[in-house]
């Protein structure tokens, strides 16, 4: 289990909202389930597998190029 920190879950938050999307387009987007992105951003989960944190993590690093 990959523990979120405060700063990571804040970036989720900003880059979703800034291009405006529902916790289920961003599912689609990072293969990430939109329960488990919903528990994340209103802070209920606050770890989740490695695999989970990499999508989550490739997306904000692929959204930082652009």
């Amino acid at each position: 289990m990959k523990a979120l920190s405060k700063t990571f879950v804040d970036a989720l938050t900003v880059k979703q909202a800034r291009k405006r999307l529902t916790f289920l387009k961003l599912a689609k987007i990072t293969g990430v389930n939109n329960s488990t992105l919903s528990g994340i951003v209103n802070r209920r989960i606050d770890a989740v597998q490695e695999r989970t944190f990499d999508k989550l993590n490739d997306w904000l690093l692929e959204e930082e190029t652009k």
